[in-house]
């Protein structure tokens, strides 16, 4: 799996524009999601209204149906652990098309140690950097 760092290396060290990047702040107890309009493209979703917040499970629906599980466990782990979370998964876009995409996110608590943040991005990636695992 490619780190950002590789991901944007890459795109310098090849002429190519880096990838558009999409942000994310998620809202734990209130379980709202805020997205950047880069972030709601790479989901299909209408940036107007996911800027203004969408519940997590919105965003999950968009993730192709063999990565969901896996990719809610690693949120899940990220968050019991504390610690930050890296995962490479499918999405469906704004054409219909499912595309891959390489998350990032980590959570933050409060003082009395309940999460209540978590936040992150989303880089679109070169379906030849996806894990070997997809067959596609």
């Amino acid at each position: 799996m490619r780190t950002l760092n590789e991901v944007l290396y890459v795109a310098q060290t090849t002429g190519e524009a880096p990838p558009e990047v999409g942000f994310f702040t998620w809202d734990v107890p209130e379980n709202v999601l805020y997205a950047d309009g880069a972030l709601a493209d790479l989901f299909g979703l209408d940036p107007a209204v996911s800027s203004q917040g969408l519940p997590i499970e919105t965003y999950l629906d968009r993730v192709h149906s063999e990565d969901r599980p896996r990719l809610a466990k690693t949120i899940r782990d990220s968050i019991v652990a504390d610690r930050p979370q890296q995962e490479t998964y499918r999405v469906m876009n704004t054409e219909g098309s499912y595309v891959f995409v390489t998350g990032f996110g980590r959570g933050f608590r409060n003082q009395e140690g309940d999460i209540v943040r978590y936040v992150g991005i989303v880089v679109p990636t070169n379906v030849q950097t996806a894990p070997r695992h997809y067959s596609h």
